[in-house]
């Protein structure tokens, strides 16, 4: 299985999480057809791995998704997480 790379948010959430031991994760959850589902959720979680993510949404969801749900998690990119670029100040405090 060949992995796609990483672009835009996606590229920094990797960046960034890559040598932390916690992580924060989008975790989707859709249910329905592939093409346009009828049930979709994001849910965000902190663990080591994306498996353990799930595990986490999945046990913490207040309303069951329908049946056939499915679970994908991924690295939470800043953006995402609504932070915002800021100016760099030169030359220490202001």
């Amino acid at each position: 299985m060949q992995r796609a790379l990483p672009f835009g948010d996606a590229a920094d959430a990797e960046a960034y999480w890559r040598d932390k031991e916690w992580k924060k994760w989008t975790v989707d959850v859709t249910a329905g057809p592939e093409k346009r589902p009828t049930y979709h959720a994001t849910f965000y979680a902190r663990a080591r791995t994306a498996e353990r993510a799930i595990v986490c949404v999945q046990a913490n969801m207040v309303s069951r998704p329908p049946r056939g749900a499915r679970f994908s998690a991924r690295l939470a990119g800043p953006r995402e997480l609504g932070c915002v670029p800021t100016g760099r100040r030169e030359g220490g405090a202001a």
